[in-house]
């Protein structure tokens, strides 16, 4: 599945807006994601947990808005119990939100850091190999650069291929 699909699924079918994650869990292979979009309401889907790195920035944005208008929102509280941790938003607009439920090692990875997208890489250019009048000789025995097409090393004497 490519980045843009991944910003699909997280987004709602219906209107595309970003919902407020309020369960993601582990099960398996898979992350379960419960999302709430503010217009639409809940829903559920599945993510292969392998591929977590291509849309753990999604899963953070998600976790850390609000249910009614869907705007971010800033954590104020959390409590760790057994694989979960429990958390409370506040939005600048509804104040405290209902309590989220989220993988305890899928927390600790959103909120150590700022997660950032991740960077789509390109394949390296790769150089031609250079022709034979390119290559630059050097003398197999003392190691010179040969400027000119001789028989011998104008340095060390040594004879030359």
């Amino acid at each position: 599945m490519v980045n843009s699909d991944y910003s699909k699924m997280f987004s709602c079918p219906k209107c595309g807006t970003m919902g407020a994650i309020y369960v993601l869990k582990v099960s398996g292979d898979k992350i379960i994601v419960k999302q709430r979009c503010p217009k639409h309401g809940g829903r559920s889907f599945k993510v292969p947990l392998i591929q977590k790195d291509q849309f753990i920035h999604l899963i953070r944005s998600a976790v850390f808005r609000c249910y009614k208008c869907g705007q971010e929102a800033e954590e104020k509280f959390m409590k760790q119990s057994g694989p979960w941790v429990q958390i409370n938003c506040i939005c600048p607009t509804h104040g405290k939100m209902t309590t989220q439920k989220i993988w305890k090692t899928i927390y600790t990875e959103i909120s150590s850091k700022e997660v950032a997208a991740p960077e789509l890489t390109q394949p390296e250019p790769t150089q031609p190999e250079p022709s034979p009048s390119e290559v630059k000789k050097v003398c197999p025995i003392c190691k010179t650069p040969i400027e000119e097409i001789g028989k011998f090393c104008g340095t060390c004497g040594a004879k030359l291929d």
